[in-house]
């Protein structure tokens, strides 16, 4: 087991805090989740605050002075300065010197437009929703510093810019919709003395005979001012707007026509924390003035730290593995990258699936500066997050990464064939959205010092401890138990449980390995209980008979214990295979934002459509989920090795928008924290699929970190930025070795020891004839007698190369040549791998076609 567990006992503490989104609420008596209190923030870690940080005035003279800004915080590593005419921010890196911008100087820039110059000039920016959905965006330069619209706030703690967006001159929603035909003549009309003035207010209005109201017509732009002189003329006033409001019932709210003007406030902090910056905005500051309008994503600092043509390193997105997207590449068709932090929301109804990709685990982006780098950590908000990143060349000559949050998810739903209309949640996302960032300075500023930052911060936010490094590494095995089969009696078809690996046979399989000499087995075991691998609703536990007994379950389970190993019963709880055993899809399911049931089914991956009649599973609602586990972990103290692996409930976020009950993924994530918290508390040794940065704290085993980046378009080099994180302090593995796309156990073998991932296989016993006519039929080549031989020779290649540095961390990592990389642990150990079928020679050294060399250490 992981020696981990310092780390889960505070992690407990700190995502107790998490929790608050969910308990520190009430239900209204329609059932929607209503906040409690005045802190309806989910609090992913509790830092200490900076003791050491004092406020700067402009009476302290210090240097370097940065002209146009003005010094406000400081503490033993940074300081901060901001610009009291643009409210734009830098930070100085007192180790080197170095500073980094909230934004680049523009002004040279040749392609961008004086449009795109604000923006590049702004510190938030947000997209709102007109009344139709349409998409339209506003910045804090373009739409609030431009208008002189902002405030400064210094205290001892932080530096606050509240934020007034929209033009101050009035728009047409100070003009009414709608009016009564009294109103409109009494108040209207009889105010205005010229005739003329009568003639042209009676033309932007027609009157609605069956409502018996004049209803506004389109107004052009270029009549906008001429019809609000109109209404100075009749001093119309707010009063006057809000009974027209009230009267017409659509009052001011303009939304589709181009004279409207929205506006919204919002406040978004900074403070130095250590030697980081940390930019926060609490969405409960943020006003949306000027309904129907609705703010749809918010993005935090754009443009911070952007690099110029000039400039030389890299983007770092954690996609997948992790990816690197080289500065000024030229790459100009290649789209710019979008991607979800913790992958789709799977609440968000997909028509088509072109392609599968890799999630992102971690909430992290980065990006390195000619001699410096910052990391940036989503702290709070990641699940609401998505990442941006792109070229210079394209729209101005900048290199940006940033991240936004979609805290008013949209969907389109069809009412027939040519009729689409956009629906949201009632309500905004409420709660903190915050960014901490890490400056790096000299041979820590790269993908590897980044890795080894974001370490550092969750042993401080976490209190992540190593595990021992004693021993051989784990072998990692999955087991399929049984599966379901269509068969036939007399004509009648019918449902049965065909065995593919009975207990009995694994401990076989687990013997044959022991006398191989692999000791340390993982025994992840699916498809044991409730009617086969996609088990049934598992409110409670009734293992199939089919696959041996309780004392076959014993034994096993003793004899992987006394040997190292463990044995890790399966079970998935968000996704629902089956609509049975006290699940009703109509109360107990996610729901789209249509209403509709969230069902995920199969693909064609030929034409990319949906196969409405394959259905995989349901999506468990996450108010569901605690009962349910509740009733899984009572029926499971019977089983419990003291393990378990959790199949969906590391790797799987998504909302619900059930009418009275919706949940963001933030709420999502704090239902899921509170869950992994109660069952670490009865099963300490727990095995999960992906790792999302949620759950590390609970696991000591994470199977499927992903090898390598989805190589988009616009990136450069995957690198193994996730197993740079984890190495030393959980246990983790790739793909099984035998299922990948290649089934080439060689390149496997060289994926471990260059990237410090475990020896994994995916079997089972029984005759693969018994997966025909299955949904399972892509495990056929996975027969163990096949494999067997070749995995015991794969495990003694790579455990003899990573018992050496069990236990230790990866403090390097770098490209030699094409297709030739090395690995830096902590006793100074190095891995040199070579993917080329030729030899290769690298600094005086020579690696053999698809081998390695180990040194030092």
């Amino acid at each position: 087991m992981s020696n981990v567990t310092g780390w889960r006992r505070l992690a407990v503490l700190a995502l107790l805090l998490v929790i608050m989104t969910v308990t520190a609420c009430k239900s209204s008596p329609d059932g929607s989740v209503q906040p409690v209190g005045d802190d309806t923030r989910t609090k992913k870690v509790s830092l200490t605050p900076d003791t050491a940080l004092k406020v700067l005035t402009a009476a302290d003279q210090v240097k370097p002075q940065i002209p146009g800004l003005d010094p406000v915080l400081e503490n033993d590593y940074l300081r901060l300065y901001i610009s009291k005419e643009t409210a734009e921010i830098a930070v100085l890196d007192k180790r080197s010197g170095q500073v980094w911008r909230s934004n680049p100087d523009s002004s040279g820039d040749k392609l961008a437009s004086p449009y795109l110059k604000g923006k590049l000039s702004s510190q938030i920016s947000f997209v709102y929703l007109t009344r139709n959905g349409q998409n339209k965006d506003y910045d804090s330069f373009n739409n609030s510093v431009k208008f002189k619209q902002f405030e400064i706030q210094v205290t001892e703690m932080n530096v606050t810019v509240t934020y007034q967006f929209g033009d101050p001159n009035k728009g047409l929603e100070s003009v009414p919709l709608m009016v009564s035909k009294e109103r409109f003549e009494e108040r209207l009309l009889s105010r205005l003395d010229d005739p003329e003035d009568q003639e042209q207010l009676k033309i932007r209005y027609k009157f609605n005979e069956s409502q018996n109201v004049y209803e506004r017509r389109e107004i052009p732009k270029a009549v906008v001012k001429k019809l609000l002189a109109l209404f100075e003329k009749m001093e119309y006033t707010e009063d006057d707007l809000a009974i027209d409001n009230g009267e017409g019932g659509e009052g001011g709210a303009e939304s589709e026509t181009e004279g409207g003007n929205p506006k919204f406030s919002v406040a978004l902090s900074y403070t130095l924390d250590g030697d980081h910056l940390v930019a926060s905005v609490d969405t409960n500051t943020l006003k949306e003035e000027t309904p129907p309008y609705r703010v749809h994503t918010l993005s935090l600092l754009e443009n911070f730290g952007a690099a110029g043509k000039e400039d030389e390193g890299y983007i770092f997105l954690p996609d997948g593995s992790g990816t690197l997207i080289p500065l000024n590449s030229g790459r100009k068709l290649a789209q710019p990258i979008q991607m979800p932090v913790y992958g789709e929301d799977s609440a968000k109804y997909v028509k088509e699936k072109f392609n599968s990709i890799f999630p992102n685990r971690l909430p992290v982006f980065g990006m390195k500066k000619n001699d410096a780098a910052f990391l940036a950590v989503i702290e709070e908000g990641d699940g609401l997050a998505w990442l941006s990143a792109d070229i210079s060349g394209r729209l101005h000559e900048f290199n940006t990464v940033s991240s936004q949050f979609i805290i008013l998810p949209k969907d389109e739903v069809r009412l027939s064939n040519n009729e689409i209309m956009h629906k949201t949640p009632r309500e905004t996302y409420r709660g903190q959205l915050r960014i901490r960032y890490a400056f790096l300075n000299g041979d820590q500023a790269n993908y590897a010092g980044m890795a080894g930052s974001y370490r550092s911060y969750l042993e401080t936010a976490y209190g992540m401890k190593k595990i021992q490094g004693e021993g051989d590494t784990p072998f990692y095995l999955e087991l399929i138990g049984s599966v379901p089969k269509m068969k036939n009696m007399l004509g009648f078809p019918y449902e049965s449980l065909v065995p593919l690996t009975k207990l009995e046979q694994a401990e076989e399989i687990v013997d044959e390995l022991y006398r191989n000499q692999i000791k340390n087995i993982r025994v992840n075991y699916k498809g044991w209980f409730n009617n086969g691998i996609n088990h049934e609703f598992p409110s409670g536990i009734a293992m199939d008979s089919v696959i041996g007994s309780k004392e076959d379950w014993r034994q096993l389970v003793e004899k992987l214990q006394k040997n190292g190993g463990g044995f890790y019963p399966d079970t998935a709880f968000q996704h629902v295979y089956h609509p049975s055993g006290g699940f009703s899809p109509g109360k107990d399911s996610a729901q789209y934002i249509s209403r509709r049931y969230a069902k995920i089914h199969e693909f064609d991956r030929a034409a990319y459509f949906r196969h409405t009649e394959l259905l995989q599973y349901y999506l468990l609602s996450p108010r569901k989920l605690q009962e349910t586990v509740d009733h899984f972990m009572t029926d499971y103290a019977k089983w419990n090795p003291g393990s378990l692996s959790l199949r969906d409930l590391g790797s799987e976020l998504y909302s619900d928008f059930r009418r009275n009950g919706e949940l963001t993924r933030e709420q999502s994530k704090a239902l899921i924290t509170s869950e992994l918290d109660k069952i670490y508390e009865r099963v300490p040794d727990l095995m999960m699929n992906g790792g999302n940065a949620y759950a590390l704290p609970y696991a000591s085993h994470v199977l499927g970190v992903p090898e390598k980046s989805n190589e988009y378009q616009l990136a450069g080099e995957s690198v193994p930025f996730n197993q740079m994180v984890l190495h030393g302090y959980v246990e983790y593995t790739g793909s099984p070795f035998n299922m990948a796309d290649d089934q080439d156990v060689r390149v496997s073998i060289l994926r471990s020891v260059e990237t410090g991932a475990n020896v994994y296989f995916s079997w089972f016993y029984g005759d693969p004839s018994a997966l025909k006519d299955t949904r399972f039929s892509y495990l056929y080549s996975n027969q163990y007698k096949q494999w067997v031989q070749e995995a015991v020779s794969a495990y003694g290649e790579v455990n003899a190369v990573l018992k050496k540095v069990r236990g230790q961390a990866i403090t390097g990592h770098e490209k030699l040549s094409e297709r030739v990389y090395r690995t830096t642990y902590e006793s100074g150990l190095q891995v040199i791998v070579n993917y080329r079928k030729e030899a290769v020679t690298v600094e005086g050294k020579t690696i053999q076609g698809n081998g390695y060399i180990v040194e030092g250490g």
